[in-house]
């Protein structure tokens, strides 16, 4: 018997009808030379592709995974020609009919779609004409483009949502804006009204002052008893501060005689009688924040006069002064009283005067600032 180069007894023709021509199991003979090419034998090359290897990849991993089997270089059994086994040429989606060349692609598809039912198959699928790529690939962008197109569409549904909400976000922010607005208005409103009520009951209340002083002068020749008023306006104060806040050291010499005679008032009685004046300024606070105001010049004069002297002057034309204190009786007596003196500057406190009168200076700093707990606590109720 004679043996091919395939490693298979040669086929043997015989002269009798019953005798079948036998022949090697068909291959894909162009890849079979393709493997041989790599330095292959043709028996183990013929083995790798009848297991199914259908590219030279394959058939080159099927070689060296097989290399050292014993029968790996035994001969091939020839079969009937008519009747040569199945080659699986490619691999088949049971379900779709789908053909791949490699397990990768089958591996992919299933990956992607979820199909799990492949077979083999001898079909060999055939590769794409010039034609039939350029058709598949117009497939494929006008499937994009329809992806696109929706995602789009549904992008510009979603923009329009936005917008709406933002619109609706802004419409109740500015609503919300409004009201408090309104509420700010009506809140001032309120505040206006009271103050209006307020300076209305002050003017009602010096009306009736005023018309119980005439009363008094009518019932008395035209002369005032000089006390305090209840309600603290006191007719028979001289409204002159030059003529009403005397300077206490030139009482004391003797250069200007007050109207009620020799006998002057001490600086604690007039410190009392400008706290009590001032304590009764009920219209927009006014009495408490010159009481305050008072109490940080004399504050300021005690603790920092002695290191800077720009604290024993309180400026009259300053700002501060002529809004809090300059329209109010009783604040130049005050400040007369603890020993400040008239300058072209304003009031000035020298440090002799501070040094000797310090005693009087802290008692009315205390006396301030009881004044005006008692002041706030009185307006607050």
């Amino acid at each position: 018997m004679e043996i091919d180069e395939g490693g298979a007894p040669a086929p043997s023709s015989s002269s009798g009808g019953g005798n079948e021509e036998l022949a090697l199991p068909p291959v894909d003979e162009e890849l079979l030379s393709k493997v041989k090419e790599l330095g292959f034998e043709e028996v183990r090359a013929r083995k790798a592709l009848m297991s199914g290897a259908n590219n030279v990849e394959a058939a080159l991993q099927w070689c060296l995974d097989h290399a050292e089997d014993a029968d790996i270089d035994d001969p091939i059994a020839l079969v009937p020609k008519g009747r040569a086994p199945k080659v699986a040429r490619s691999i088949k989606c049971v379900a779709t009919g789908r053909l791949f060349r490699s397990m990768e692609e089958a591996q992919a598809y299933a990956e992607k779609t979820g199909r799990t039912d492949f077979e083999e198959c001898e079909e060999e699928k055939k590769l794409l004409t010039e034609e039939e790529k350029a058709k598949k690939v117009a497939e494929l962008k006008a499937l994009a483009a329809k992806r696109r197109a929706e995602r789009e569409g549904v992008e510009k549904v979603e923009d329009i949502d936005r917008e709406k909400q933002r619109r609706e976000q802004g419409h109740k922010a500015g609503e919300t804006r409004e009201q408090l607005e309104k509420a700010q208005r009506l809140r001032e409103i309120d505040r206006v009204k009271r103050e209006k009520l307020a300076e209305k009951r002050e003017r009602e209340r010096l009306r009736a002052e005023i018309a119980k002083d005439k009363a008094e002068r009518r019932a008395r020749g035209g002369k005032l008893a000089g006390k305090l008023g209840v309600d603290g306006y006191q007719p028979a104060v001289d409204q002159n501060d030059d003529r009403r806040q005397l300077d206490v050291s030139k009482l004391n010499q003797g250069k200007i005689v007050p109207k009620g005679g020799d006998d002057a008032e001490s600086p604690a009685v007039k410190i009392d009688k400008a706290i009590a004046t001032l304590s009764k300024y009920k219209v927009g606070g006014a009495g408490g924040i010159a009481l305050k105001t008072l109490a940080a010049y004399l504050k300021n004069a005690i603790e920092k006069g002695e290191s800077d002297p720009k604290f024993l002057l309180v400026p009259t034309d300053g700002k501060a002064f002529r809004e809090r204190l300059s329209q109010l009786v009783g604040s130049h007596a005050l400040l007369k009283a603890v020993g400040f003196e008239k300058t072209d500057a304003g009031l000035q406190l020298t440090l002799e005067t501070r040094e000797s009168n310090l005693p009087l200076l802290k008692d009315t700093l205390a006396k301030l600032q009881q004044a005006h707990a008692a002041y706030l606590a009185q307006n607050s109720r």
